[in-house]
């Protein structure tokens, strides 16, 4: 009963046809990560949430496959983690400690739902933040790295905070992309229409 309830695990699903509105299959090992494991940090003992899995072709920590998530520790706080895999199969926590975190524990503070791109020789990670900002309920945000080890947190304006009557309350949850030269920045937006997806463009 309730929304997102804990504890919340990591699956896996796969299709031959993305684009065709069908059933995809869902691994028979399910979940892949769950808060659990032998090997879950201490920040990620309550709840993982969304992930994001990239193919390294360089293979830059020594592995194909790197997964970033958000996860939840036992009073609530989220930071993002990290693993990696061969098989997309089995994986394994990488680092003893969270890849980016933001606020103090003890103050509720919430980074998540990570995406990661390379924008030439930088891996850049879009995520939203919340609790740790003032006047800024939620919001989104980024991060570079060129190591997919080290982090270095924007700390410029926001990308995204709330400004509308329909993004109010949360204007989060990034995912970003570039088509023809326009960044599109789709986000959850929360406010006077309900939870709605918004867009948000740049040149």
């Amino acid at each position: 009963h309730g929304y997102e309830t804990d504890p919340l695990s990591l699956g896996l699903a796969w299709t031959l046809h993305p684009a065709w509105p069908r059933p995809w299959h869902r691994l028979k090992e399910n979940p892949v990560l769950t808060p659990e494991q032998p090997d879950a940090r201490p920040f990620e003992t309550k709840t993982l949430y969304k992930s994001q899995i990239i193919h390294d072709d360089s293979e830059t920590l020594g592995w194909p496959f790197v997964m970033f998530y958000n996860a939840k520790y036992k009073n609530g706080f989220e930071q993002i983690g990290r693993a990696v895999s061969r098989d997309m199969v089995n994986w394994s926590r990488y680092g003893a400690n969270s890849v980016i975190v933001n606020g103090a524990v003890k103050k509720n503070g919430i980074s998540g739902d990570p995406q990661i791109v390379k924008i030439g020789d930088v891996w850049v990670m879009f995520y939203f933040g919340a609790g740790w900002k003032p006047k800024a309920a939620a919001f989104d945000t980024f991060a570079c790295s060129y190591d997919l080890v080290h982090w270095m947190k924007w700390t410029g304006p926001n990308l995204i905070q709330p400004s509308e009557s329909y993004d109010k309350t949360y204007a989060h949850k990034p995912w970003v992309l570039k088509y023809h030269g326009v960044v599109y920045h789709f986000y959850c937006a929360v406010g006077k229409e309900g939870r709605v997806i918004a867009l948000a463009t740049s040149v």
